[in-house]
């Protein structure tokens, strides 16, 4: 029988986290970035603040963009899966953004933080599949058959007030999780007709989950949350840079940024 891993036994890995988590580059930074003047100055300005290399200096155009990211991306999978003791753990981590997978894997999910982590991702995928339905004006059975559950929000909370109005299924879960993205997200709907800002803080949202995982001392956790921080920084700098490459608008691109892990 292997022998169990205590929260301990993560010292080492957890330290290595804390030193690369002082390279996770600040919301402000990616501000700055999309008010910059040409796309090179906002690379400097990423490149500057996180850790790149001499790669993300060198590109000059978005599919060039994308494949550092993409390396960057494989790396950081790479470096946890070192550094994770569990296996189990590592694959929890590698199906953290996909709901799908999470739903596969929330049964077998032993680390409190990290079932915590999924049941809000689900309630939150269920939140957007019941805008989505409703601003389509889908019959109620599609948000019955594509519900994925597991999350904290039972489904005959969506089923029973699917054809309420949405102030008033705001004041229904504005004690949640949901409560305020949902208030956000109804209002630009209804305003701009369009769900950014409903994921914009959906991600949000998540970051302020994972930043409990900084007062965590030793444990897997703390990787958990760095790694899926560190994912979101990799969306966030091809937001920024892809969009000063493409010319469009600061204002456009504001709207699409969302809070970061630091």
């Amino acid at each position: 029988m292997a022998a169990r891993v205590s929260a301990l036994n993560y010292a080492y890995a957890v330290g290595r986290v804390r030193a690369l988590e002082n390279y996770l580059i600040h919301y402000q930074i990616f501000r700055e970035a999309v008010e910059a003047e040409n796309a090179r100055r906002a690379i400097e300005l990423i490149s500057d603040a996180g850790k790149f290399g001499e790669d993300l200096l060198q590109v000059q155009n978005p599919e060039q963009l994308d494949r550092v990211l993409l390396k960057e991306r494989i790396a950081l999978d790479f470096n946890l899966q070192e550094l994770f003791l569990e296996k189990e753990l590592y694959y929890d981590y590698l199906a953290a953004e996909t709901p799908i997978e999470i739903k596969t894997r929330l049964e077998t999910v032993g680390n409190d933080f990290i079932r915590n982590y999924y049941r809000l991702r689900l309630d939150l995928a269920n939140l957007k599949l019941f805008l989505r339905c409703r601003y389509l004006q889908l019959p109620p059975d599609r948000l019955e058959k594509n519900f994925l559950p597991g999350g904290r929000l039972e489904k005959k909370l969506f089923t029973e007030n699917y054809g309420v109005s949405f102030e008033d299924f705001y004041q229904i879960v504005r004690a949640t999780a949901c409560g305020e993205i949902w208030k956000v997200a109804a209002e630009f709907l209804a305003s701009k007709d369009s769900f950014l800002a409903l994921e914009r803080e959906i991600e949000n949202q998540l970051m302020t989950y994972l930043r409990q995982a900084k007062q965590i001392t030793f444990g897997p956790e703390p990787l958990f949350a760095y790694g899926l921080a560190r994912r979101h920084e990799l969306k966030l700098v091809r937001i920024a840079l892809a969009g000063k490459f493409l010319q469009l608008p600061a204002s456009f691109l504001r709207e699409r940024l969302s809070q970061t892990y630091v």
